[in-house]
Order: C-alpha cells, then sequence, then structure tokens
C-alpha cells in the first residue's frame, strides 16, 4: 500500500525593529517527500543574525518542532517531533522518527496542524497545554551576543482547513514573546554586571514566568500555575562608554498594555535606573517584534572603570599608550606643554595657548605591518570611542586585542563627525578649524620613561628608539626570520623641521628603494574621514586604502607660498601646519626664515640643551636633540658606529640601534618624497636625525649615520652633522630634560 506523509514547509517570521513592523515570509519551497530514521536531540536552536533594520532569525539544520494533527476530531499525531532539513529563513521538515509520522486521514477532509518551536517531550498529547517559559534570569553570551534570543524565543504556527494535496503544508510561525534590545550608555567607563528590565507600576506582572503553558490552537499563555515575576534581569559583562551604546537583548513577555517599566544597569553591586518607559495602551508590548529601550546611566564616580590620564604629569604634542582594553585621556584644552615662553623671537602666553574645541576626530592611524599582502587596516584606538567632553579633556578607548601604531587625533572646533567634514581639492578641511593635534605611539609594553629605554652618555639622556617607533629590532624577527616588513616600523615617524605633526614612517625594507615594493612613499595611514580619503595607492597590486597620503607632490604636499603668499612670516607658517597636520608644507627651501620661525623647537642660539616650545614633537620630559647632544652621542662625530645585522640599521658603540632611512642631509625631499636608498645599492645609505636648532640662519640641521656603498654586515659608519632645508624630513630622536 501506497504510504502518504506530510512534508511540512515553515517559513519564520522576521523579528523587525521597534517602529519597523516589516516582516519577511519567504516564499515556500517545493520538496520531496524525504523519511528519517534517526532521532535529534531538543537542544539544538535557531540562530540569530543582526542586520541593519531587523534581527533576522533563521533554523539551523535538524532543528525540531513539535506537531499536533487533527482531522474531523480524530487525533492524527500527538506532539511529534519533525526536524528542519536545512539551514535558513525557510526550510523543509520531515518526521524525526519512523514510528511518529503524521499522515493523512483521506483525500477529501480539512485538516488542522499546529506547530511549535522549540520542541519538547514534556508536551505530552495536550495541545492545550504547551510548557512555556520566559526565565526570570537570563544569560548574555560573549561570543554570540543574540545567543539569548535563540535560547528563550517560542514560535508557534496553526495552519487549518488544509487538504490533501501535492503541495507542503506551509507553516506560518509566530513569535509568543517579545525581544527587548537594551541601548545602554554611562556618563564614565565602567564593568557592566547586568541589566533589569522591571514593571514598576504592577508588582504581580508576569514579565517572566517558569512553567507556564501556552494553548497552540489560540496563543493564550496561562500563568495559573506558574512562577512568574514582574522583572527580567540578564546577567552580562562588558564595559559600557558615553560614546557608543552597549547593545544587549533579552527576552520578555508581550502585552502589559499602560503599565510603566523601569531600566536598571547593575555596577559594581549598584543598580543605576537609566530609563523608564511606558507600554502602549492598545495592546502594550508587541509579541514578535523587538521593543528598543535606550538610556543613559549617570554613575558614581567610585564605581567607574579606572581612566588612565596620559597628561596627568604635563601636557604635550605626543602621548605613549601601552595597554589593551583600557580607557585613555589627555587634557585637550591647551597646545603643546601649555606653557607660556619667549625664545628668541617666539613668544606666546598660557592665553595664547588655550584652546575651546567642540570635538575630537581620529585624522589618520597606521598600525604594524608584517606583510604587504596584504596591508592590515586596524585601528590602535576604538574609532567610535574618541571623543572631546567638557571637563577639557580627550577621551579614547584601546581594543581588546592591542594594536601597535600611530594614531593622530585634532580637536575642532565645531560639532562634525567623521561623514560631516567638508575638504577642497587641495584635502583643506573647510567647514571646521583644526584648533590642535595630538600623536598617541601605541606600543605595547614601551614606556619611554622607564630606565631600560633610555641611551645615557655624555651628560645625555636619549630614548633606544626614534620618536613613533612601534618595536625594537629584535621584535622584527617572525618565526625566527628577520621580516623586513616589520622591521620598518623601527624607524618611528618623520617630521618637518619645526613642526610638531608626524608623518608615518617607511612602508617596508625589502627593497633598496623605498617605494618600489609598494607604491607608497610613507607607512600606510588610513582616515576614516572620507573627504579627506585620496582612495587606493598600490605597486604590483599590493593596494593600500583609505590613505590620506599620497605618493606624488600633489598627494601629499601644499605650496606654501600659494597658500599663504611670498610674504608670509613664520607664524602664517606655524598656523597652516596647525590647521593641516596631515599636508606637507612645500617650498624647495627653508620655510621658517624669521626670528620667530628659527626659535621653532627652542634653540635658535645654540644652547647645550635648548627649550622646549608648543611646537616641539617629543613627550613630557622631553623635547628634540640639541647639536651639542648630537656630538655627546657620537664623541665628537667620532665612535664607534657599524652596521647592524638586521643590514638596515647601525648599531653605536655596540649597542644602541638606529635605523637606515635614506640621505644623510634629510629622509624626505621638499615634496615629502623619499631621499637616498635603504638598502646596499652602490650608493651611500644613510640616517638623518633633526636638531633643534639651526647651525645659522635659517638652515635646519640634522645629524646622520652614513654607510658606504655596497656595505656589509659589520662595515664601519660615519658620523656627520650638516644643513638641510628646513621644508624636508628627518626623524627624532629625544632627549630628556626637566619640565
Amino acid at each position: 500500500m501506497k504510504r502518504n506523509y506530510i512534508i511540512l514547509l515553515a517559513a519564520l517570521l522576521t523579528v523587525a525593529c521597534a517602529g519597523n513592523g516589516d516582516t519577511m515570509s519567504p516564499t515556500p519551497q517545493e520538496g520531496e517527500i524525504l523519511f528519517s530514521g534517526s532521532t535529534v536531540g531538543p537542544k539544538v536552536r535557531t540562530s540569530y543574525e543582526d542586520t541593519e533594520t531587523a534581527l533576522r532569525v533563521n533554523w539551523v539544520k535538524n532543528d525540531l518542532i513539535g506537531l499536533f494533527a487533527e482531522s474531523g476530531g480524530k487525533n492524527l499525531g500527538a506532539n511529534f517531533a519533525y526536524k528542519a532539513a536545512v539551514s535558513g529563513a525557510t526550510s523543509d521538515f520531515t518526521a524525526a522518527s519512523r514510528l511518529n509520522v503524521i499522515r493523512w486521514a483521506d483525500e477529501t477532509s480539512d485538516h488542522d496542524f499546529y506547530a511549535y518551536y522549540p520542541y519538547t517531550d514534556r508536551a505530552a498529547v495536550d495541545v492545550t497545554a504547551v510548557p512555556v517559559s520566559v526565565p526570570a534570569v537570563q544569560t548574555r553570551s560573549e561570543s554570540d551576543p543574540l545567543a539569548t534570543l535563540a535560547a528563550h524565543d517560542f514560535l508557534y504556527a496553526v495552519t487549518c482547513g488544509i487538504k490533501k494535496g501535492d503541495n507542503a503544508v506551509n507553516l506560518q510561525f509566530k513569535h509568543l514573546f517579545s525581544a527587548l534590545e537594551i541601548r545602554l550608555t554611562t556618563d564614565l567607563r565602567a564593568k557592566l554586571e547586568g541589566v533589569i528590565f522591571r514593571c514598576v507600576s504592577n508588582e504581580n506582572a508576569a514579565v517572566s514566568m517558569e512553567n507556564a503553558t501556552v494553548d497552540l490552537r489560540t496563543g493564550e499563555v496561562n500563568v495559573s500555575e506558574a512562577v512568574v515575576s514582574n522583572a527580567v534581569r540578564l546577567d552580562c559583562s562588558g564595559n559600557t562608554s558615553d560614546t557608543e551604546a552597549l547593545v544587549l537583548h533579552l527576552v520578555v513577555t508581550p502585552g502589559h498594555a499602560g503599565e510603566t517599566f523601569e531600566a536598571v544597569a547593575l555596577v559594581n553591586g549598584k543598580e543605576y535606573i537609566f530609563a523608564t518607559v511606558k507600554a502602549p495602551s492598545d495592546g502594550g508590548i508587541p509579541a514578535g517584534k523587538t521593543v528598543v529601550v535606550e538610556g543613559e546611566a549617570t554613575l558614581d564616580p567610585e564605581d567607574a572603570l579606572p581612566v588612565i590620564d596620559l597628561s596627568a604629569e604635563g601636557t604635550a604634542n605626543t602621548y605613549y599608550a601601552d595597554a589593551a582594553n583600557t580607557f585613555y585621556r589627555f587634557r585637550a584644552d591647551v597646545k603643546g606643554n601649555g606653557k607660556a615662553l619667549t625664545c628668541g623671537g617666539l613668544s606666546y602666553t598660557e592665553e595664547d595657548l588655550r584652546i575651546e574645541p567642540k570635538a575630537a576626530l581620529v585624522l589618520w592611524y597606521s598600525c604594524l605591518q608584517t606583510s604587504y599582502l596584504p596591508w592590515i587596516q586596524a585601528s590602535p584606538v576604538v574609532l567610535s570611542s574618541v571623543k572631546f567632553k567638557k571637563d577639557g579633556y580627550i577621551y579614547f578607548d584601546t581594543p581588546e586585542t592591542f594594536v601597535n601604531g600611530n594614531v593622530v587625533i585634532v580637536a575642532i572646533d565645531k560639532e562634525l563627525g567623521y561623514d560631516q567634514i567638508e575638504a577642497d581639492a587641495d584635502k583643506r578641511i573647510t567647514n571646521a578649524e583644526v584648533l590642535w593635534s595630538w600623536n598617541i605611539v601605541f606600543s605595547e609594553g614601551y614606556d619611554p620613561d622607564a630606565a631600560e629605554n633610555w641611551i645615557v652618555k655624555g651628560g645625555y639622556t636619549w630614548m633606544n628608539r626614534d620618536l613613533g617607533a612601534l618595536i625594537d629590532p629584535e621584535q622584527a624577527y617572525i618565526g625566527g626570520q628577520l621580516n623586513n616588513v616589520a622591521l620598518a616600523s623601527t624607524t618611528g615617524n618623520c617630521y618637518q623641521w619645526g613642526r610638531k605633526d608626524p608623518f608615518p614612517g617607511l612602508p617596508d625594507y625589502t627593497s633598496v628603494q623605498v617605494s618600489y615594493m609598494t607604491g607608497l612613499w610613507f607607512a600606510p595611514a588610513y582616515t576614516p574621514i572620507p573627504a579627506l580619503d585620496r582612495g587606493t595607492f598600490e605597486a604590483w597590486g599590493r593596494e593600500a586604502h583609505h590613505q590620506i597620503i599620497g605618493n606624488t607632490k600633489a598627494t601629499v604636499a601644499i605650496d606654501i607660498n600659494t597658500a599663504l603668499g611670498t610674504g608670509y612670516v613664520s607664524q602664517d607658517a606655524f598656523d597652516l601646519g596647525r590647521a593641516n597636520p596631515h599636508l606637507w608644507l612645500y617650498k624647495n627651501e627653508n620655510y621658517l626664515t624669521d626670528k620667530a620661525g628659527l626659535a621653532a623647537w627652542g634653540n635658535p642660539s645654540k644652547d647645550a640643551h635648548g627649550v622646549k616650545t608648543i611646537y616641539d614633537p617629543c613627550p613630557r620630559g622631553w623635547k628634540v636633540m640639541s647639536s651639542q647632544a648630537w656630538i655627546a652621542l657620537t664623541d665628537n662625530e667620532t665612535s664607534d658606529a657599524v652596521v647592524a645585522t638586521t643590514m638596515r640599521g647601525i648599531l653605536l658603540d655596540n649597542k644602541w640601534y638606529f635605523p637606515l632611512t635614506g640621505g644623510a642631509q634629510h629622509v624626505r625631499n621638499s615634496d615629502g618624497g623619499s631621499n637616498g636608498y635603504t638598502g646596499s645599492c652602490g650608493v651611500e645609505v644613510c640616517t638623518a636625525y633633526y636638531m633643534d636648532g639651526p647651525d645659522y640662519s635659517p638652515w635646519g640641521r640634522v645629524g646622520a649615520f652614513k654607510a658606504a656603498p655596497n656595505y656589509k654586515e659589520g662595515d664601519s659608519v660615519t658620523c656627520q652633522s650638516q644643513n638641510t632645508y628646513s621644508d624636508r624630513g628627518a626623524s627624532v630622536r629625544c632627549i630628556r630634560i626637566d619640565e
């Protein structure tokens, strides 16, 4: 005898976001009659995915539903388990066991079908009393934040009056409960322990319930023998922020028309109410929809997570950060070190140094690279966390996984976001003014103020790295092999003389010409500001996207005479650089020529140490080295210096490393392009470090280490100081000072 089995086709409704109301009913799929002799356990759950407009629910293959069938008062199957054939929004369902298969009663009778999910054998044979629960305590999984919904969701479907046919029976599932999406911010960063959604207008409200039942025919819930509560608590972990909402999901019962609820954040064992809402009087919380509750909790300071103040001991233009998943801040209401100064022709008061920003943005960021196939695009800061607050500080978070790199943050005079910035053809911002900018160097575990990271010699103390360098040369060995892309991160940043703002270092060391292998003049520097995005630059298919700096004069520099006119004074150049910290100032000669310009880095008269100005790029307690410091470092330019084993740097006194970066007079040309070579190629190879004062008006002064053409490991290196145009670029080594 021919056996006919029912193939069930189930379509899940989308859980729409509050205010949307849209649902999706996938078109039923044609299905072949399938049989199964295996039984799948009831632990399989639906999966959820977060889209821009909805929480989309999908079946997971082998999900089990419970199925009841009746015809003419006859029971054709009671709580038979059927399983999903595929994963997706729509799936065929077939019997999980051949012992429990629903068959057509006859050819002409009407058939009624009642289904539910998730399957439980506790439903027994009563279609009017299927057990359901909304736990009073739910738990958020950090690895799968939407798993709470899948764990506690309940779906049911009713399809009546169906006669035997060739098509699958279409079950349109509905959600019995409601999803609650909480969007929580706090005025202070804190570790969240949980949230509570509580009905305060009715202590007897069944917001959660254990051991209730539902009549699948009507969708009515019976709580007469259930344990109910007027609240649901979601246990969770995570750090809150005032800049980006922490989004949480939990399941609640629908209804409660006209009732008042409060949303509570649990922090350090305390309750903080952050929202009070009222359910609509016409129906209350809708079933099968996601209701959004958002608010900000005001916390007691003792309950907040600690914030590391990078400027606690004094302000500067560069700060170092070395920890993952950490909250930082620095003062952003003053320029530079915030100290009044008169030095040569440069003079400013504390009043001159005060600024009143309205917003802060990441201008560009770079990260430690180990390969250019592909380039890594990872930000050392959580971009959305960067925020200027009314207390005069800029705050930011570091990601859970530390990213070595450099970040430049700007303070602007308008409350604008990344997408609101406008710029002209030269990539100069037109609808806001950059009041000041800061470089944060992210180097895991590195503290420039720790004595083990110093070079001490001749009465001076230097950092043991170039300013902005991310690693020591020993850290460029990956898997026991020297990685010449990573090694480039020992070079640090590049600076024009007299400017505080950095430009990225070298892109790699895999060829002797800096840009040959990559097509980049500088290490990849990414901008989150669309208006400043110069696009993609590449060589040999090695693409770097969203670059703020290009590889031609037109995409790197701005002509200072064109921008200011030929009669400009140094203060005009200072202001042009301040407003455009991402643009190279081109003149092809000395661009700071008056007395104020010659004192830009605080040493117009060859002082042994000089003084620190607001244009000095070094961190607090450090400044650009003086000519006398260079002489001490190099034993009057007669030091024992040799080519290091990396072949891309030199060892001074057989212990201190200085990476090779290009030419002896300068690392960068007047247009920002690379100068010279970084490997042995029949030409002299050098590195150049700017000093704080000119040798004589109006030149910049560099100290250089020079290796002979076709050098090899262990070859001697000469030391030499000389002049260069101040609009060119070089590296910086800072010396320690008292501030």
